[in-house]
């Protein structure tokens, strides 16, 4: 439940560095759109608030209960304060929170970009 020094120690080891857990490849299940139908003008602070996340994909990871997404911008960046709730076996939950930061794509503003993150070495891209 990442609740330790030492797990995420190894999460970062096991994950990041030596790359144990492989990467899920691109299966074109979401193509990015055809140009014409992007916006040619979006305004990351418009982004800006509390996002509560109600739904997802996938059970496991994208409906944790009370999770937030807190949004505002930094540096030309939309940075996204992310909280989440992990259910424990005894009733409780452990509190979790990340920070991602996104960049705007310079010839498609409505397309944001979060790469090269130091912990779990993923990508996230809107």
């Amino acid at each position: 439940m990442f609740e330790n020094k030492v797990v995420d120690e190894f999460n970062e080891c096991a994950v990041s560095r030596k790359k144990c857990v492989p990467k899920k490849s691109d299966v074109g299940e979401f193509p990015v759109p055809n140009p014409d139908v992007l916006v040619k003008s979006f305004n990351i602070a418009d982004f800006s608030g509390k996002w509560f996340i109600t739904s997802g994909l996938n059970p496991t990871f994208d409906a944790f209960d009370c999770q937030l997404h807190e949004f505002h911008t930094e540096s030309n960046k939309l940075v996204g304060n992310i909280t989440w709730r992990i259910p424990t076996p005894d009733g409780g939950f452990l509190t979790r929170s990340a920070v991602q930061k996104f960049d705007q794509d310079p010839s498609n503003p409505g397309i944001l970009y979060n790469h090269d993150n130091e912990y779990l070495n993923y990508q996230d891209d809107w």
